[in-house]
């Protein structure tokens, strides 16, 4: 097919056509020549359902994979795909699930993207049956029946993303990517002691970058060095909301981040002119820390999520603030890629009310034990270039055998195990496990960032960098089989391209 017909690819299958005013004062990006003085109210979810809806399932629920038509960039429509669900009178596009700790949760999975595909639950702790291996990806028109899940993760803001082998990046890029939120008593606790609410004062930031033609269809174009480092974007949303603005009263806000971009970190900071306000991380992928962490700076990549407090007591009545992406030096290879490291708004906050807010971040939100590493067995990772394609131990994924076991990640149901994890190119890698989460424990370029604390399922390891982390192999449920889950980066067009393996668990 042509260019303009690859961008154009559209329709197979039910579409729907959204035209509603959730963006209806539409402006660019902060990184393109679409690039407006006009900003856009963010987008910021209800239980109402809508774009991003919050949705609680009392049972077993359909999400239908599907195009769609929004209103992103002023007067122009743009064909996506969502994850669309109907429920009580409700239509939801990319709902973010609402989950509880000890909850079953039992989902469908109905293909109508024109390709085949399948959904991984990102961070989960599930069987691999459930985990959406690219083994189980079902072609156009059909479902995959998931088998019901125990939720035995802990609270905190989880992801969820196709996983086809090879398709990954355009189903994302499309628009297929939404959060999960997962509540236990220290979520309670957190919530009661600073009055947080969904919606209102507990906002998740879904940061992505895309780039449009003139016309308002989303190019993506993974040619050459934009397929090779990952597809980065020309415009940044926020919550599909680009040049985003948010009104806030000065208290204490949460902000669930999660860079759902294909290849694009972000390094962020809290901007009030030149100054920089501090803010305070307190979780990770895996949930909440032990206590919070003040820090001035944090650095997400595709796959992570980090929770964080913003008390806008710090600043006056009036002011504004700029949610800031700095320089963030992760790719040195050279071949023009110098543009990817630039600087940029991501979000503005705009300080419109005072508050007779009286609350304080608690010291204490959780407990987090520390992993022993005594007598671990360390399991060395390189990372490595082979013929242009990103390797892991000079291996890339088996296309002819989606369950092969020959990667030499093979562990037993209790297992602990260090992965050393040894970079050896000049572009970062974020990398994912499925199936576990673990605990970062030692960088070769220095001391651990807030990030890093905590449990974890996505880890950057920057060029030339050596990163350990160990994890408990146990499972949480008594497997009646072998159990197959990925390792790889989450630089989206990197594990398309098969920087990607199997480790199995038994």
């Amino acid at each position: 097919m042509t260019r303009r017909e690859f961008l154009k690819f559209a329709g197979i299958g039910a579409g729907i056509v959204y035209t509603g005013t959730w963006l209806s004062a539409c402006g660019g990006g902060s990184l393109s020549g679409l690039s407006t003085a006009v900003k856009n109210r963010l987008l910021v979810p209800s239980d109402q359902g809508g774009l991003l809806g919050y949705y609680r399932p009392t049972g077993r629920f359909t999400l239908t994979a599907q195009r769609a038509v929004f209103e992103i960039l002023p007067g122009k429509q743009t064909s996506v795909l969502t994850y669309t669900l109907e429920d009580a009178g409700k239509t939801y596009y990319n709902p973010i699930l609402v989950l509880r700790k000890g909850d079953v949760f039992s989902v469908d999975f109905d293909n109508r993207t024109g390709e085949k595909s399948i959904i991984h639950w990102h961070g989960f702790r599930a069987p691999w049956r459930a985990d959406g291996h690219p083994s189980y990806a079902v072609a156009d028109g059909g479902v995959y029946n998931y088998p019901d899940v125990k939720i035995i993760d802990r609270s905190g803001t989880y992801f969820y993303h196709p996983h086809p082998h090879g398709r990954t990046g355009y189903q994302v890029y499309m628009g297929l990517a939404s959060m999960i939120i997962i509540e236990d008593t220290d979520e309670d606790n957190l919530k009661n002691a600073l009055d947080l609410s969904y919606g209102t004062t507990d906002v998740p930031l879904i940061i992505q970058d895309r780039t449009f033609d003139e016309n308002g269809s989303l190019i993506y174009n993974p040619m050459g060095m934009n397929g090779q480092m990952g597809f980065w974007g020309e415009t940044v949303l926020v919550n599909m909301t680009p040049n985003p603005y948010m009104d806030v009263e000065r208290r204490i806000y949460r902000f669930r981040v999660l860079n759902g971009s294909n290849a694009r970190p972000y390094r962020l900071v809290l901007l009030r002119g030149s100054d920089r306000i501090p803010f305070h991380v307190i979780g990770v992928e895996g949930g909440l820390l032990e206590s919070p962490v003040q820090t001035k700076e944090i650095l997400v990549a595709p796959g992570e999520r980090i929770d964080i407090l913003v008390d806008f007591r710090l600043v006056n009545e009036g002011d504004i603030l700029r949610l800031y992406s700095l320089q963030h030096n992760l790719v040195g290879m050279g071949g023009g890629m110098s543009s990817v490291n630039r600087e940029f708004e991501v979000l503005e906050f705009r300080v419109v009310k005072g508050s007779s807010y009286d609350r304080s971040i608690p010291a204490r939100l959780s407990t987090v034990n520390a992993i022993d590493t005594t007598g671990v067995p360390t399991e060395n990772v390189s990372l490595g270039m082979s013929g242009g394609v990103f390797t892991i131990n000079g291996q890339t994924w088996n296309e002819t055998d989606p369950l092969f076991t020959g990667y030499g990640f093979n562990y037993a149901n209790g297992d602990r195990v260090i992965f050393k994890i040894t970079n050896n190119t000049g572009t970062y890698h974020p990398m994912h496990f499925h199936g576990f989460q673990f605990q970062v424990f030692g960088r070769s370029s220095g001391n651990l960032r807030p990030t890093d604390l905590g449990w974890k399922d996505t880890v950057i390891v920057g060029p030339h960098e050596t990163v350990e982390v160990v994890m408990d192999m146990s499972l949480g449920f008594t497997p009646a089989e072998t159990q197959y889950y990925l390792f790889h980066c989450h630089i989206l067009e990197h594990h398309d391209a098969g920087m990607m393996v199997n480790f199995t668990v038994t």
